[in-house]
């Protein structure tokens, strides 16, 4: 990005926030600390209104905007992209305002942008996995979490446990919203727990606020609960396994749900290593392998699949 280009985007940058770190400018940009002084100096100079508070950051005076921002070809196909990924959760608020958005950003579009837009509409598409089943996420969820967190609100739930098929009834700190894997989860505090917790969003069944504000400054933040998480995941156990020539086609996507960290391709088959936080669940997950998977190590997982495997054969057995 040359300079020209940098200056813009920083102003724009600069508007849609509250307050920018130096820091914060310095890492987005790929630039140092002394660059993004530079960079700031230049634009005031040129007289874009830049104020400052000493240790909250810089900001653009109120009332101050540049000409209607414009698109360019590419970042107008990032968007598309950005749509298709969307779709399933296109039932819910969160989706349909994701659409709205890309409606109004499609009618700013130059005629070049909008023809070329049209046309790679018709070539992006989303393939689901054949047995892959949308998550009934209810309608306002999305929208009734995002407010809760900006108001620091406890949030009253009915959450919904596949494990014991049950809903338990939770108060929880609400912290932020987190996209893993093709699920939305709500990161936060429960009261019920008294621990860090991760929510899937489509298991959140009911939902209230409880007006019960959070302390200021919060007693549990987003950025504990992200050390807490990295911490519980360098509590991995490793297990090798190899898989039979004739059972890796099937593999497809499967291994990266699972932990997968490297592979080698040995005489017959590919060797691949895992970490997982929970042998007892990997364990059950190799039984859909059968034949076509053996154990390397550790030796409690061979062991374990030995006494599943036991367990299959006497209640087919005897069924």
């Amino acid at each position: 990005m040359n300079r020209i280009d940098r200056l813009t985007a920083i102003i724009i940058y600069l508007q849609g926030r509250k307050r920018v770190t130096v820091e914060e400018l310095a890492e987005r940009y790929n630039i140092s600390n002394r660059t993004v002084y530079r960079d700031l100096r230049a634009l005031q100079e040129a007289g874009v209104p830049i104020g400052s508070e000493q240790g909250e950051g810089y900001f653009i005076v109120r009332g101050y905007h540049l000409p209607p921002v414009m698109f360019d070809k590419q970042e107008a196909a990032a968007l598309l992209a950005g749509e298709r990924l969307m779709q399933k959760w296109s039932e819910t608020q969160l989706g349909e305002s994701y659409i709205s958005a890309l409606d109004k950003i499609r009618s700013v579009l130059r005629n070049r942008e909008k023809e070329y837009l049209e046309t790679l509409d018709q070539h992006i598409k989303t393939l689901p996995y054949h047995d892959e089943k949308p998550a009934e996420t209810k309608h306002r969820v999305f929208g009734f979490l995002q407010d809760t967190i900006v108001k620091g609100e406890v949030v009253a739930i009915s959450y919904y446990s596949p494990y014991k098929d049950q809903n338990t009834q939770r108060e929880v700190e609400p912290l932020g919203l987190l996209l893993r894997g093709n699920h939305w989860y709500l990161a936060g505090w429960c009261r019920l727990r008294t621990d860090y917790r991760m929510f899937r969003v489509d298991r959140i069944k009911e939902y209230k606020s409880t007006i019960k504000q959070l302390p200021d400054p919060p007693e549990h933040t987003l950025k504990e609960f992200s050390e807490q998480s990295l911490r519980k995941e360098q509590d991995l156990h490793e297990v090798i396994v190899r898989f039979n020539d004739d059972m890796i086609r099937y593999m497809g996507d499967q291994k990266y749900y699972r932990g997968w960290t490297s592979e080698e391709k040995v005489e017959g088959g590919v060797e691949m290593t895992f970490l997982t936080s929970s042998t007892e669940y990997f364990a059950r997950w190799l039984l859909l392998w059968g034949a076509g998977v053996t154990v390397i190590k550790p030796k409690k997982v061979k062991q374990r699949m030995q006494e599943l495997s036991e367990e299959l054969y006497q209640h087919h057995k005897s069924t």
